[in-house]
């Protein structure tokens, strides 16, 4: 009886899965009528989250508009940003426990000054990573607890890392007002960029769940590091519900080779860009 269960989760996600990355899911679950099978498809969703499910994939024609007007604006931007996926679970899990709801990337500038003060913590190899990304778009993340003003904020250097390190972000200053940041600025028609993404950390916690579920027991992948893609689009703000246009990250799992699991698996955007 588990294993039926467990095939039909597999196949009702792989039917939802193909309609978020065709883009087509939102107009599905706003259907006026179901036939049968399209009933326990919408059941599904409800159950476990429509917000999840049906606002937060990003379809792939969308993905790929933006990524390319990243790429086109700023090109010399670019380069891979990750974190090794066994890590980012255990940073969720244990903040989850700890009580934290709130998950944010914080976009960083690396400069020489970033380099020497933090790079004395960490041993070579992860010095010259750090070193690697100066002048690239780089992040920090960091845990909140909204409610209780007592608990104090949790940040990590983790991005491109074989560890984390919980850092003191005070030097570092707004994002917007650093060179990047304001080469960003100018790249966006609303010339607007956010210093952080904020994330509702229970919803982080449901997509590794997914990914667990679907990529490595449904389709037997093994899952190495999770993959932040910079895209530039508009996108919903903390403050402006019609959203503005800024760099964003869109998210996918990947192996140890840094194949991308995007035949498998839609790319995300589950924040909510913060000035």
């Amino acid at each position: 009886m588990e294993k039926e269960l467990d095939d039909f989760k597999c196949t009702l996600e792989a039917a939802i899965i193909a309609m978020q990355k065709a883009g087509t899911i939102k107009d599905f679950y706003e259907m006026a009528e179901f036939t049968e099978r399209e009933q326990q498809l919408k059941d599904y969703i409800t159950k476990h989250g429509v917000t999840f499910f049906v606002t937060h994939p990003i379809g792939d024609d969308e993905f790929r508009v933006n990524s390319g007007v990243f790429q086109q604006r700023v090109p010399n931007l670019a380069q891979e940003l990750y974190i090794d996926f066994r890590l980012l679970e255990t940073l969720v899990r244990n903040h989850l426990n700890d009580g934290y709801t709130i998950m944010k990337i914080s976009f960083r500038e690396i400069t020489d000054n970033t380099i020497n003060e933090f790079s004395r913590m960490m041993p070579e190899e992860n010095q010259l990573l750090l070193k690697s990304v100066k002048g690239y778009l780089y992040a920090t993340l960091s845990f909140h607890e909204a409610a209780d003003t007592t608990r104090l904020d949790k940040h990590y250097f983790v991005f491109n890392l074989d560890r984390y390190y919980e850092v003191d972000v005070s030097q570092f200053g707004s994002f917007d007002s650093t060179d990047l940041g304001r080469t960003l600025t100018n790249a966006s028609n609303d010339a607007y960029v956010a210093n952080s993404i904020r994330y509702d950390l229970i919803l982080v916690k449901q997509y590794i769940d997914r990914i667990h579920m679907y990529l490595e027991g449904c389709l037997q992948k093994n899952v190495s590091r999770l993959d932040f893609i910079p895209c530039i689009g508009k996108k919903k703000t903390v403050s402006v519900g019609t959203g503005k246009e800024s760099v964003y990250l869109a998210t996918m799992p990947s192996d140890n080779n840094k194949q991308l699991f995007s035949a498998d698996f839609p790319y995300y955007d589950q924040g909510s860009l913060e000035p």
